[in-house]
């Protein structure tokens, strides 16, 4: 049965390595893997390179706007507005009664590029301030409901 994962855990979570790469000494490699091994506890495989390949987009972008010091702060604001919005600008249920904003997809609706381009199109909203941004100190794990992924967020990679 297809078990895939949801676009929008899928692009957080290449947003959230170049975000731990930035701001640690630890590689892309392996920080990205900590987010495909998680991801495939759940779902069909998503390949450490797929997460990768975003998160390599994402910090390209960010150099070519020379986002600088803000770069985090961009991300951070991303994963912010994925998490509590859909992308047709609705706030995004988490849990409900009947479905989950983590249950799988029926046919695979992601990919590096698919992902990168809404990265690009939310960054560029919320540098217009036509996005709401992320409150000082946001952290994804205070968010209600978050489940597992805050777990993961908070988890060191692997170094081997």
């Amino acid at each position: 049965m297809s078990k895939y994962c949801p676009e929008w855990i899928f692009g957080i979570f290449g947003a959230q390595t170049s975000k731990e790469f930035l701001s640690s000494n630890n590689s892309i490699a392996s920080i990205s893997r900590k987010y495909s091994k998680a991801v495939n506890e759940r779902y069909n495989e998503v390949k450490f390179e797929e997460i990768l390949e975003l998160a390599e987009k994402i910090l390209q972008f960010l150099s070519e706007i020379n986002a600088g010091e803000e770069a985090v702060n961009y991300i951070n604001d991303y994963i912010h507005y994925r998490v509590k919005f859909e992308s047709s600008g609705s706030e995004r249920k988490l849990s409900g009664m009947f479905s989950s904003a983590f249950n799988p997809q029926k046919i695979k609706d992601y990919d590096s590029e698919k992902s990168f381009k809404i990265f690009k199109a939310t960054i560029f909203s919320i540098r217009n301030d036509a996005l709401p941004k992320a409150t000082a100190g946001w952290v994804i794990s205070d968010v209600e409901d978050i489940d597992w992924i805050g777990e993961v967020f908070d988890q060191e990679p692997d170094l081997f």
